[in-house]
C-alpha cells in the first residue's frame, strides 16, 4: 500500500524540509526489530514441543537471512570504500570498530561478502533463504578458495553443489574436513594428478632442506647430532634404528632401564659398527675406514694413561681403548732397523674361528642377553693384551654393550657363561678340528 506525505505550511508561509525516503531494506530491518523488540523476551512454557523444536530452526535460517543482509551491505562499504573515507585503513579494520566485532572475524566477514559477490552464486542464494548458516558460507568459500588453479569453473560449480549438499547433515567443523577432500569426489582423476605434482615439489623441497651437522659439546665429552632429512631416508633411518633400538628382555638384573633415547643412540653406534665391519664401505687411503685410536703401547697393555681418536684428536681413556682393542686390529708402530714401521698383532676371531664360536655359544655369552651371533663381536676371555689367546677355547661372542663391563669381571664368568655349550662342546671340538 502506497503511502502519502501532507506537507503543511508554518505562520511564515515556509514549506517544512521534505523528509528523506528510506530504501526498503532500512524500512523492513527497522520494523523487525520494533517488532521483535515488543515480543522479547518471550514466554515460551505453553509452546508444544514440536512448535518449539520448529522455532528454534526458523530462528537460526532467519539469522542466516540477516546474515546474508549484512553481507550485502559490508560488500557496499567495501564497494564504495567507506572505511578509507573515514580514516580507516582497510574496510574490516572499520567494520571491526563500527560493529564492534574482533578483527579476525571483521576480516573474514568482508572477503566472504566479495567472494559470494563474484564466485559463489549458489552459497549466496542458500544464505539468502536462510538455509545455511554464514559459518557454512565461510566454509564452502575457504574449500572453493583453495581449490588449486587446475580446477577449471565446472569442477568449482560441482564442489560448490557438494559442499552444500552435505551442508544439510553436517555441521562447519565436519564440513571443513570434509572440504579437505572434495576434489577426490567431484574429479577424483584431477585430484590424484594435483596430488602426485604436490607429493613431488614437497620432496623436492625436503631434499633441498637436508642438512646434518655433528658438533662438540663444549661442557662435555658427547657431541650433538642435529639435522633434518627428508621423508624416505628419514623411514631407511627409522627402519634401521627402531629393530636395533629395542627394549632389552627382562632377565635377572631386571628391565631394560635404558631411556628411548638411549635406546636409538645404542641402536645407532650398533647400527655404525655393523656398517663399518661389513667392508662395505668406500675405501679411505687404500684401506676400509674404521675408528682408529692412538695409544702408547704401555698405557695399552697395562690400563692407564689414554689414547687419542685419530680423526678428531679427542681424548679416549685407556680403559675404553682396552675394551674396543678386543675386537679390533691392534698394530704396533715404531723403529724397526733404524725406520718407522707399522706391525700386526694377529688377534681377530675372524673366518671359522669366528663361525666356530658363534655355532658354540649361539649368541650372546652373557648371562641373561640373548642377542643372535649377528648382534654380537668376538672377544677374549682373557685379555689379548694381557696374552690371552685367539682361540675358540678362550673366546666367546658377546653384545658390544658388555663391552663396559670390565674385562676382569667378565672373565669371571669363565668359559662356560652358556649352559648350552657345555652340551654342544664336543660337536664343536670335532669341527674345529676338522
Amino acid at each position: 500500500m502506497e503511502t502519502t506525505t501532507t506537507l503543511t505550511a508554518d505562520a511564515a508561509g515556509t514549506m517544512p524540509a521534505a523528509p528523506t525516503a528510506q530504501h526498503p531494506l532500512a524500512v523492513l530491518v527497522s520494523r523487525m526489530r520494533a517488532r521483535l523488540g515488543g515480543e522479547l523476551p518471550p514466554v515460551l512454557w505453553s509452546m508444544p514441543d514440536d512448535e518449539l523444536t520448529g522455532l528454534l530452526v526458523d530462528l537460526q535460517s532467519l539469522a542466516g537471512q540477516v546474515d546474508a543482509a549484512l553481507l550485502a551491505g559490508v560488500r557496499e562499504v567495501d564497494r564504495r570504500d567507506l572505511g578509507r573515507t573515514a580514516g580507516a585503513t582497510s574496510t574490516a579494520k572499520w567494520i571491526s570498530g563500527l560493529l564492534r566485532m574482533r578483527p579476525g572475524q571483521a576480516s573474514r566477514r568482508v572477503k566472504l561478502a566479495q567472494g559470494l559477490d563474484t564466485s559463489l552464486v549458489m552459497t549466496q542464494t542458500a544464505l539468502n533463504t536462510g538455509a545455511i548458516s554464514v559459518e557454512t558460507a565461510e566454509v564452502i568459500a575457504h574449500t572453493i578458495g583453495d581449490l588449486p588453479a587446475e580446477a577449471g569453473p565446472d569442477v568449482r560449480f560441482d564442489a560448490e553443489q557438494a559442499m552444500l549438499d552435505h551442508a544439510r547433515i553436517f555441521h562447519p567443523h565436519d564440513l571443513a574436513r570434509i572440504g579437505t577432500t572434495i576434489l577426490n569426489t567431484v574429479d577424483p582423476e584431477l585430484a590424484d594428478q594435483i596430488l602426485a605434482k604436490k607429493l613431488a615439489a614437497d620432496e623436492e623441497r625436503a631434499a633441498r632442506a637436508r642438512e646434518l651437522s655433528i658438533s662438540d659439546d663444549p661442557y662435555s665429552r658427547s657431541s650433538f647430532l642435529r639435522g633434518k632429512l627428508d621423508p624416505v631416508t628419514t623411514d631407511m633411518l627409522r627402519t634401521a634404528l627402531e629393530p636395533l633400538g629395542k627394549p632389552r628382555p627382562t632377565d635377572a638384573d631386571g628391565p631394560d632401564t635404558r631411556t628411548a633415547g638411549q635406546r636409538l643412540g645404542d641402536g645407532l653406534q650398533e647400527l655404525l659398527r655393523r656398517y663399518l665391519n661389513s667392508g662395505a664401505s668406500p675405501s679411505h687411503a687404500g684401506e676400509k675406514p674404521h675408528l682408529v685410536i692412538r695409544i702408547d703401547a704401555g698405557n695399552l697393555a697395562g690400563g692407564t694413561g689414554y689414547g687419542t681418536l685419530l680423526r678428531t684428536g679427542a681424548p679416549i681413556s685407556a680403559h675404553t681403548t682396552g675394551l674396543l682393542a678386543c675386537d679390533a686390529k691392534v698394530s704396533f708402530w715404531g723403529t724397526l732397523n733404524g725406520e718407522q714401521a707399522l706391525t700386526d698383532g694377529t688377534r681377530l676371531f675372524t673366518g671359522k674361528t669366528r663361525r666356530l664360536l658363534e655355532l658354540r655359544d649361539q649368541g650372546c655369552a652373557f648371562p641373561g642377553c640373548d642377542r643372535p651371533p649377528s648382534w654380537c663381536e668376538g672377544h677374549h676371555v682373557t685379555s689379548w693384551l694381557k696374552g690371552g689367546p685367539t682361540t675358540v677355547g678362550k673366546g666367546s661372542v658377546r653384545y658390544w654393550v658388555f663391552s663396559r663391563w670390565s674385562i676382569a669381571a667378565f672373565s669371571a664368568y669363565g668359559p662356560n657363561v652358556r649352559a648350552t655349550r657345555e652340551a654342544i662342546g664336543e660337536n664343536v671340538a670335532a669341527i674345529s678340528s676338522a
